[in-house]
């Protein structure tokens, strides 16, 4: 199992002590497709955030390939980002001054890999999500679809073995919506690229092969997703 979350809990005391998590217990396989699908307070983003290593836990016990990931030092944590998991925001999360070949390519400069040998990589995942043209760009000169496939690109270059959506459509019309989901459908049945998306649609949910709904800090019911994805595309599949 590539990630394993047992007796989950979280609290936050802002003051007074709010029990945000409360017991999750959640598997996810390598290669599976999965989305976390919740009203806003339900717990989701805190849960995305323990997964990826941005937040700790309270109770409980967390594995990722069979590592227990407890009380990691910053340093250790970063490695683990850096080596296993790739991030896409609903906020894209680009740097502005920055163009799109110099974003996809900055965690390999955090890495150490040569200039040539990023900026080649770069160049290659930009070419194969049809942004080749716009590699000299500046994100204020992309549309909110090129900005996420550049954030896609960036989220990917490392090469991890999980990428956490948080909310990916959630900036984009329904049409940019449907094309990112099938990027994403894409790489996980392609390249077989363990996807987590957080989400409150449930049409992106739909895009998924699992949803794993979560209600007041606790998993409630999970949905698998037996139809073939090319029947839930569609332009009313994702409601704005």
């Amino acid at each position: 199992m590539l990630i394993e979350l047992q007796g989950i809990h979280k609290t936050y005391d802002n003051g007074q002590p709010l029990h945000v998590l409360k017991g999750i217990d959640l598997s996810i396989d390598k290669g599976e497709f999965v989305s976390i699908m919740g009203a806003s307070g339900s717990g989701k983003s805190t849960l995305l955030n323990i997964l990826g290593i941005l937040d700790n836990y309270d109770e409980g016990e967390y594995h990722i390939d069979g590592k227990l990931i407890k009380n990691l030092s910053e340093k250790e944590a970063a490695h683990y980002r850096n080596q296993m998991i790739g991030f896409v925001f609903q906020s894209f999360n680009l740097i502005n001054f920055k163009t799109a070949i110099e974003n996809v390519e900055l965690p390999l400069f955090y890495q150490g890999v040569s200039r040539k040998e990023r900026h080649d990589l770069a160049m290659n995942y930009l070419e194969r999500f049809g942004l080749a043209d716009w590699a000299s760009h500046y994100p204020n000169e992309m549309s909110g679809g090129q900005k996420q496939r550049v954030a896609i690109a960036r989220a990917l270059i490392t090469q991890p073995r999980i990428l956490l959506a948080d909310e990916p459509t959630g900036a984009l019309d329904s049409k940019t919506s449907v094309e990112v989901m099938e990027l994403l459908t894409r790489l996980n049945r392609e390249e077989k690229v363990t996807i987590i998306v957080v989400t409150h649609e449930s049409g992106v949910a739909n895009c998924t092969d699992k949803i794993i709904h979560i209600k007041d800090g606790i998993i409630g019911e999970t949905t698998i997703n037996t139809e073939h994805h090319a029947s839930v595309f569609g332009s009313e599949t994702i409601m704005k």
